[in-house]
Order: structure tokens, then sequence, then C-alpha cells
């Protein structure tokens, strides 16, 4: 088969690298391997200046060929592939307050900073930073926390959410408000802090809209029921081709026996 067929999809958070942090060395010299037998896809609910943040680094010099790489931030809604200055340029892009309305999207946020107080009155030892929501475009992200959250910060949200089921909580209830109003949304849990919440069918099973004629392999950390991988996971298991992590080392085994088996 022809190496462009094979396209190998992963999450980017607790899959290519460490919660919000920088991919590593190992990690990029699997992927430079991994990608002279197919396309790599980094499909992540993460906007694109995340991503580059997080991979800039596996793009450098003896690392991962940027016209072998999509990134697909926003479960895919977005698709950047590399131009022939090889910078990654947008090609593919869709609208969130478009596609279920105006009023729709501001009833989701009235809710949302609702219980963004309520949170915060309930667990107060946790240490709030800021950008709480934040609208992507295609999808509005729900950190508790906040975005500007250090790693220690965002530790003490992770032990709590752990301990108390907070997203699980208020993921349901969004769920039972969107059911409510009509409104054709879906919420799922993001990385370790967030709650993704985007147009139903927008989940990372729009990423595979970009390859319908090739053999796509997805590796991801959350793919559990009400994760952010467990549509795309649960779409590509019956083939064999879908994968999951518990961290990056678990992702390296993964490429390894992919690099063996293809």
């Amino acid at each position: 088969m022809n190496s462009d067929k094979k396209i190998f999809l992963f999450d980017m958070d607790g899959t290519l690298t460490p919660p919000r942090e920088r991919v590593q060395g190992d990690m990029v010299r699997a992927l430079r391997d991994l990608s002279s037998i197919g396309r790599i896809g980094i499909l992540t609910g993460s906007d694109f200046d995340y991503v580059w943040e997080q991979m800039e680094f596996a793009f450098g010099m003896g690392g991962v060929p940027v016209d072998r790489v999509d990134i697909l931030p926003c479960n895919g809604t977005k698709k950047y592939a590399a131009s022939a200055s090889r910078r990654f340029e947008l090609v593919h892009d869709v609208n969130m307050q478009q596609e279920i309305g105006a009023e729709n999207y501001n009833t989701i946020l009235r809710h949302c900073a609702g219980w963004q107080w309520q949170i915060m009155t309930k667990f107060q030892e946790i240490p709030y930073t800021g950008t709480f929501l934040q609208y992507r475009g295609s999808l509005l992200n729900w950190c508790p926390i906040g975005r500007s959250a250090s790693a220690a910060e965002r530790k003490a949200w992770v032990d709590e959410d752990n301990k108390s089921k907070i997203r699980d909580y208020y993921s349901g209830l969004l769920t039972e408000m969107m059911s409510l109003f009509s409104i054709e949304a879906t919420a799922a849990l993001g990385g370790s802090t967030s709650i993704d919440i985007y147009p139903a069918g927008w989940d990372k099973t729009y990423g595979l809209r970009h390859y319908k004629d090739s053999e796509v392999y997805f590796t991801g950390d959350k793919c559990e029921i009400g994760g952010n991988d467990w549509h795309i996971y649960e779409e590509l298991k019956e083939t064999g081709r879908a994968f999951k992590v518990e961290n990056t080392s678990d992702t390296l085994k993964i490429i390894e026996d992919l690099i063996s088996s293809c």
C-alpha cells in the first residue's frame, strides 16, 4: 500500500506528550520513523496554538518531515497541512455557532458560566487561574481550573477531580441541559482538566472525513465512555486499528509495534 494511504492518527495530551508539556526526543524519533510508512495526523481537542507550543520541537532538524504530517485541531474540524514553503496552513475549518445557532451557543455559555461559579464556591481550595471558557471556532472548551494554570495548579485540580469526579458531574449536567433545550451538541472530557462542547457529530470521528480512502489507525488515552477519544476508538476498534494508552510510554510501544507490523 502507498505510504500516503496509511494514516496514523494520534491524540496529543497524554498520548504524544504529557498533558500540556512539550514532546520529548524519543517520541520525535518514533514519529519520524513511523512517517516513513504512513502519514502522521495529530488529532486533538486543542487548538493549533497549543499543538504548536507542544509539538514544534518535533519538526526541527532531524525530526518529523512536515510534509508527512497533518495537524487536526478541535477534533479534526480544523486541518492544517504543510504548504510549499513547509509551513502549516489552515486548509479546512467549520463554525460551531453557525452550526447550532447563536442562541443555543449562548445558552450553553450561560450555563457553563453559572456552573463555573458553583465549582469555585464548592471547591474553594483549588487554585483557580483564568480563561475558563475558550471558544475555538468549532468547539467550546470549558476548563474549570483555567487555561493559564501552571503544572502545580493543574495537579491540584486533577487530584480533586479524580476524587470528586467534578467533570463527570458537570458533563452530565451539560448533556441533560442540551437535551432539555433540544441543542444538538455533545460534551466530552478533554485532557485532564477540560470539558469540550461541540455540535453533534463533531467528535474525533470528524477527522476520518479527511481520509475516506485510507487505512486509518488511531491511538489515544481518553477512550472510555465520556472521553473525547471514545467515539473514534469505538469506530475503529473492530478493525484492530484503534489503541488505548495510559501514557506516552505506551504510545512508544504502539508505534514500535506498528512499524514492525506495517
